[in-house]
């Protein structure tokens, strides 16, 4: 994929005509705006609690990504879902509301999205190590991206998860989920998106290939995060952004690179996703996009929200390929209306269906009503017509 993690670069087709797209032409950190409307569909659900070890972490003050300070303390606790890492907003934080489920991008972890939770308060948060990141394991023999597709879906609805928010190579992930279980979830968030398959960046490509060069030369960890993060189109959005640039560098800094080894990351990324299908998508899909986008992706972005039904890309002012860290509190504003549509969609959908069920109900009693009313009708003229013949006789 093109800027988190190049793949061979295959042109994919999406179904015809132009997304829904918001701009106000105007660059600048103000961003301003609510997520779609529409209807949502969910299945399944469950207790929200992380699955596996449980453990209970410290309480964790991350840095706000975006350099300003954190907005207050996050309670964090770890889990595990078959050796994928899990962290997830503690339950002692009293939150009530539905579940979200975020997805990182190459190179990060879960580490980068705590900061940001208290941004979306009345939600459980959980995020997941992807393999090869973070503390997780790196993918099991035979391991494909719809087994690990399926792993999170299954996992992710176990601990009450209604919505997923993905950046970035995390998109690849979440689409493969959106893909095979158009209809678990009650909404999507996709951030700098890519997918297998879908437009390349030849200068991302080439990046990509010093990175293994520098690793197969016995390259440091931190030299290899400073080259990596040297890229400008990635991370020159962020660049300007010392805090929020220094934050993820510290997560960045703990990257192992072992998937630059053998086969790496190419279970997760071949073969080409079908992107069309996401025509069967129940749920509203908001697509977020830098207007300083890296132009892979945004051709990507096009063709995601395209394919969707209820797809809707917007342009945000003032950022690059990172927008989601970049300003976290006015993207989080968007993020925040787009599930808040959804969860107030679905209830409304929830009561209507509570409404027919019980018009069915009272139309079935009014039915069994008449039916003995019929009855009794027909059992007294019976019984006149038995007196006349008795009369006769």
């Amino acid at each position: 994929m093109s800027a988190d993690r190049p793949d061979p670069a295959v042109t994919a087709g999406g179904r015809p005509g132009a997304p829904a797209v918001e701009n106000d032409g105007r660059r600048g950190p103000a961003i301003r705006g609510e997520g779609p409307p529409g209807p949502a569909v969910v299945e399944g659900g469950g207790p929200a609690v992380t699955d596996g070890g449980g453990s209970r972490g410290p309480a964790v003050a991350g840095k706000d990504p975006a350099g300003e300070g954190s907005p207050g303390l996050v309670v964090t606790e770890e889990g595990d879902w078959d050796g994928l890492a899990v962290t997830a907003s503690g339950s002692g934080s009293g939150v009530p509301g539905s579940g979200v489920l975020w997805l990182h991008g190459y190179t990060m972890s879960a580490a980068i999205w705590p900061p940001l939770w208290e941004r979306l308060p009345g939600h459980r948060h959980v995020a997941v190590d992807l393999p090869w990141h973070g503390r997780s394991r790196p993918p099991r023999d035979g391991e494909d991206r719809a087994a690990l597709a399926d792993l999170l879906v299954t996992r992710a609805l176990e601990a009450g998860v209604r919505h997923v928010v993905a950046l970035s190579f995390g998109t690849v992930v979440a689409l493969e989920m959106a893909l095979r279980h158009p209809r678990a979830f009650a909404s999507w968030t996709l951030a700098a998106p890519s997918y297998a398959g879908g437009p390349q960046d030849r200068a991302v490509e080439r990046h990509y290939l010093d990175l293994l060069l520098l690793r197969r030369g016995a390259g440091s960890r931190a030299r290899t995060a400073a080259l990596w993060m040297s890229y400008a189109p990635i991370f020159g959005g962020i660049a300007a952004r010392p805090g929020a640039r220094s934050a993820l560098a510290d997560v960045i800094g703990g990257h192992a690179w072992d998937e630059l080894d053998g086969a790496g990351l190419r279970p997760l990324l071949e073969p080409r996703q079908p992107v069309a299908r996401l025509a069967a998508l129940a749920a509203p899909l908001l697509v977020l996009v830098g207007d300083g986008e890296i132009p892979a992706h945004r051709a990507c972005a096009e063709t995601i929200a395209a394919a969707a039904p209820r797809g809707f890309l917007r342009v945000l002012p003032g950022t690059g390929h990172l927008a989601l860290l970049e300003e976290p509190r006015a993207v989080l504003e968007i993020v925040g209306a787009h599930i808040a549509d959804a969860d107030h969609t679905d209830q409304t959908d929830a009561d209507h269906a509570d409404a027919d069920h019980a018009d069915a109900d009272h139309a079935d009693a009014d039915h069994a009503d008449a039916d003995h009313t019929d009855a009794d009708h027909t059992d007294a003229a019976d019984a006149a017509d038995h007196a006349d013949d008795v009369g006769r006789g």
